[in-house]
Parts: C-alpha cells; structure tokens; sequence
C-alpha cells in the first residue's frame, strides 16, 4: 500500500494567498458594527457593490502592470503614465493609507496579544504593540519569499478560525438581531469596507509571486479577491447574529457575553495573525515603493517604514474606527479614482503585451469615478 502524498502548493495558491494576505486585516473587525448600526441588508449591499467594484479595479490594475516592464508599486505606475502632479497626490493618498492602516494595526494588535497571553504573560496591551513591531520588523526586512509562503499558512488558518468561530457561534445566532436598515446610519459602513477591501499593495506582489506564469495573473485575482469578501461576510453574519445591539467596534469583546472568555482568546488569535499577515505585506509594499520609486536604501526604506508608524503611536493615536473609516472612505476613493486614469493611459502608452486585456466601456469608468469621489466627499461631510 503506498504511502499518501501531499504535494507542494504551486505557485498560483501562493499568489492568491499573497493577495488574501494584502486584503484581509483589521478591518475586518469593524464590518460586524457597521452592519448592525445600518441594517444588514444595507451592510450587504455594500459590501456586494464594494467588492464588485474592487475586483473590477483589481483587473485593471492587473492589466496596468502588464502592460508595463518595470516593476513598481502605484505611486511608480502613476509617476510613468501621468506624470508629476497625479504621482504627488498619489503618494499623498497612499502614505495617508498606508500609515493610517499600519497604526490602526499597531493599536488593536496589542490588544490581541495581551488577551493571547493574558494566561501567562500580563503585560499592557502597548507593551504588546512594542513587541509586535519587533516581530513584524524582521519579516518586512526579509522580503516577499518569506511573505508568500506565510500568507498561504495564513490564508488556511483564517479560514479555519472564521469557520470555528461560527461553528461554536451558531446555536447563539438570534435572527431578530438582523434589521435591513437604520436611517441614521445608512453611510456607515462605506469607509469600512472600503478599508477592508482594500488591496492594491498586493496586486503587484501577485505579479512577482507569478514572475513566468502571468497567464494565470487574472484567475489569482478573482479569487484573492471573491475570497475575503467571503469570509467577511460569514464573519459578520455569525457575529451580528450573536451579539446584537451589543456588537462592539472591535467585534470581539461584545462576544465575550454570549459565548464566554473562550470566544476571546479565538477571537484575539486570528486577530494577531490578520494583523500580522496585513501589516507584512503592507509594510513590504511601503518599503518597495521607497526602494524603487524613491532610491532609498533597503536599509532606510525599511526605517522610514517601521518608524513613524510607531512614533504616531506612542504620541497618542488610538482611535481604530475613526482611522479606518477615513482612511477607507477618502484616501482609498481618491486611490481608486487616479487608478481608473492610469489604466485609460496604460492601455494607449503601455510598452509590453499583456498577458490579458479587458475591455470596459467609458461610462461605466465615469460612472466609478463619480461614485467614488461621492463617497470621499460625503466621508468628509459627515465627520
């Protein structure tokens, strides 16, 4: 009888896994409050309309780097195809995102961590982030080989945790605990999902994990982004379902009711590790685009990522919701906005066949553009 094999996964689940790796974060932690203060239904349509849009932007991403030979992130692809003035505020939107998504981490995974451990090691959650930030360091100045490899551990484990939490939540969900809409809070989880669904730090990544194998580029995308969209949904279901009008902003903690302290510790595990997985491969994008778009050194590409992020952090910055909704609901429609201009310009200007190509009509781009300069604008109205 021989012996059962277990084959290597290839190269294209480390693609997928690299972008489910860049997608799924901490924002996954707000989605279950948006949702219940603006009415699931409302929360779902959202969520559908968001992340339709973003795996339409994820394609035309993917045909932009393509249709390019040099390897860049974002700010380098807008710094080549629009010039100057659109590469400045470009940064601009991708620093703000960037560092807001890097010190929303910083401050919930403290948290997580001083609850992992609270059985052993009682230290302050900022002790933790501290701790954090060395770990994390270490695979940022490593590279994206180490990356891959665990984003694809990575992308099991969320999976498996999502679905444990749900099995151990199920028999606790109350479907009173669903409304279709709350009129106050109808605009809520915009920015939200907008920030969770982000994930174009990750799209060139998929490229260079796929470097000789880019005809599979655009079947990587649609799973790394169908995906997280997935398991956010699941996620919220079972926790809005449980918690009710106690759902907290951090999703976790208004659990701790209902289902007891084993709830936390589960709950703070897989937030360590989506922390830990976003902030990598975020912070890896960060130091490439300061590597290649900049000509720093690898040395202070790495500085200039790690460092302001934490300083921000110690000299106050703690308010997770505040910065994730602003962050999603601004700098990532100004984002999308300058990508939606870079794709029209790649596709006259490019200087490679791309390995796929697809064609959107003109007025469904305007139709996006407005969209998203909407909700930016309304982002800002109601804050």
């Amino acid at each position: 009888m021989g012996m059962l094999k277990i084959t290597k996964p290839n190269k294209f689940w480390y693609a997928v896994a690299t972008l489910v790796g860049s997608t799924i974060g901490v924002g996954i932690y707000g989605i279950p409050f948006a949702f219940q203060k603006a009415g699931f239904g409302i929360g779902f349509l959202f969520l559908i309309g968001i992340g339709s849009l973003f795996l339409l932007s994820n394609f035309l991403y993917g045909e932009v780097i393509l249709r390019t030979h040099e390897r860049h992130q974002l700010v380098g692809y807008t710094n080549k195809y629009l010039g100057v003035w659109a590469r400045k505020i470009n940064l601009f939107t991708f620093m703000v995102g960037a560092y807001g998504a890097l010190i929303g981490i910083i401050i919930i995974s403290g948290g997580f961590l001083a609850n992992v451990f609270s059985f052993s090691l009682r230290l302050s959650p900022a002790s933790w982030s501290t701790i954090f930030i060395l770990i994390v360091s270490v695979f940022i100045f490593r590279g994206l080989r180490t990356i891959s490899k665990t984003d694809f551990l990575m992308m099991f484990l969320f999976t498996s945790i999502i679905l444990f939490i749900g099995l151990l939540g199920v028999r606790s969900v109350n479907l009173n605990n669903y409304t279709l809409a709350v009129k106050n809070f109808w605009f809520l989880p915009f920015g939200i999902v907008m920030f969770a669904m982000s994930s174009k730090t990750g799209v060139p990544l998929v490229r260079e994990v796929l470097t000789g194998s880019e005809d599979k580029f655009r079947k990587a995308l649609i799973f790394g982004t169908v995906m997280p969209a997935l398991l956010y949904l699941v996620f919220t279901f079972v926790v809005v379902g449980i918690s009710g009008d106690a759902t907290s902003p951090d999703a976790i903690s208004g659990l701790s009711g209902f289902l007891g302290t084993k709830i936390i510790f589960i709950g703070s595990l897989f937030g360590f590790l989506t922390s830990f997985s976003i902030f990598i491969n975020l912070g890896t994008a960060l130091k490439e685009s300061f590597q290649e778009d900049f000509y720093f050194s690898r040395r202070w590409a790495w500085l200039l990522t790690m460092i302001p992020p934490y300083v921000l952090f110690i000299s106050g910055i703690r308010n997770f919701i505040d910065i994730i909704g602003l962050v999603g609901g601004v700098a990532v429609s100004i984002e999308m906005i300058i990508l939606i201009f870079l794709y029209a310009k790649a596709r006259k200007n490019g200087d490679r066949v791309p390995e796929y190509s697809i064609r959107v009509p003109t007025p469904v781009l305007y139709l996006m553009m407005l969209l998203f300069a909407a909700g930016a604008v309304y982002t800002v109205l109601i804050r």
